[in-house]
């Protein structure tokens, strides 16, 4: 990462990368001074610690519990107080770590009412109150409520004591003297609202690291590493009653195909005597429902190159080409030839490096293909 400049871990398709994992390999090996977020509760982000213990957040970066650093809740940030509060004793974050600016807004019961009477299960939302709130800032309506309004009260109700601080200032300010600032953003680029798969089935802001900057009040001159984080094959949240959209190109498939493809044990004929395996699947951190899963699209995979020039790829869930590198560790030479095959494809069709692979969901589970030292095709 770069001293004096804010880098990015940006969702490179429609969420549910792991992008969260990306972030605390990061602060768990490189020197992170502070830590940045838009916070908003419609999407998870998980850790699994070295001891096996499951970390997941909503609000705080994720990336915040693998070292000790500020964290910084910018002006864009839409909060769910009681769900706040609560993180932040599940995470055992030190509350006077936290920054949140006064402009943030609160999501207030009826943001949540709103957005289940509209119907906005039909396209995948997980009806959080996230879009009626920011609605509610954009629009200035009456009842709309900022942190400003109730941070006295929610500090003596809850006991967290956390600051109140403009947070644009405090983010340039550590950047005026060279520390290193990790943004770890939310959702993906693929449901950008005006450069994602169908201007329907999208999110309610933009998903980029321009907004990234944007958000933080962060001039773009001052943008740092950009590390995009992708999947060989690509979620999207399961609908309710409708549906959650298309990928583009790419095909709707289901996990048995996927299971199926990387020789996952649940795909393979049963001997007797043998271990029976769960079979391959994903249910959403949010929603609690099965993940609809797709074809990689190439299409989207441009676009996104193309907007959000990443300086760095992380390929995730590389076990999901090819199911032998699960768990590995490493160096190049770990992985096998189809995994390699992959990331030498994805490399020459972008231009970008692979830098870190996934391999399992736990937080050490993760190659790191050092710029300069992984073979180049």
């Amino acid at each position: 990462m770069q001293k004096g400049k804010m880098n990015i871990v940006l969702g490179g398709q429609a969420g549910s990368e792991a992008k969260g994992k990306l972030s605390a390999f990061l602060c768990d090996n490189y020197p992170v001074d502070m830590i940045v977020m838009t916070a908003s509760p419609n999407a998870g982000h998980t850790v699994i610690m070295p001891n096996g213990d499951k970390k997941v957040s909503y609000h705080l970066p994720i990336g915040s519990v693998m070292c000790d650093c500020p964290i910084v809740l910018t002006a864009a940030s839409l909060l769910n107080l009681e769900t706040f509060a609560a993180e932040i004793v599940a995470l055992g974050i030190d509350p006077r770590r936290i920054i949140v600016d006064p402009r943030a807004a609160i999501i207030v019961p009826g943001d949540i009412a709103r957005e289940h009477a509209a119907g906005l299960s039909d396209i995948g939302s997980t009806l959080q109150g996230i879009g009626e709130t920011r609605m509610g800032k954009m629009t200035r309506v009456e009842g709309f409520v900022t942190f400003a309004a109730v941070a006295r009260h929610f500090c003596e109700e809850t006991g967290v004591q956390l600051s109140m601080i403009p947070t644009s200032k405090i983010i340039n300010y550590a950047l005026d003297r060279g520390t290193t600032v990790l943004c770890e953003m939310t959702q993906g680029f693929d449901l950008d609202l005006e450069h994602g798969i169908h201007p329907r089935y999208c999110t309610s802001k933009m998903i980029n690291p321009s907004m990234a900057m944007a958000e933080a009040g962060v001039s773009p001159r001052r943008v740092g590493e950009i590390y995009a984080v992708i999947r060989p094959f690509p979620i999207r949240v399961n609908n309710r009653t409708g549906t959650s959209g298309p990928y583009a190109e790419a095909q709707e498939i289901t996990w048995e195909k996927v299971a199926e493809s990387c020789g996952h044990p649940s795909s393979l004929p049963f001997e007797p005597g043998g271990t029976v395996h769960e079979p391959l699947a994903e249910i959403t951190t949010t929603t609690k429902l099965p993940r609809r899963v797709f074809e990689f699209s190439w299409e989207r995979f441009h676009h996104m190159i193309q907007v959000c020039a990443p300086t760095s790829i992380c390929l995730q869930f590389a076990n999901y080409v090819d199911w032998e590198v699960y768990e590995a560790k490493g160096n190049w030479d770990n992985l096998t030839y189809l995994v390699q095959e992959f990331i030498l494809t994805l490399k020459h069709e972008s231009g970008v490096p692979v830098e870190f692979v996934g391999t399992g969901p736990g937080h050490d589970h993760m190659i790191h293909l050092h710029r300069g030292l992984r073979r180049e095709g």
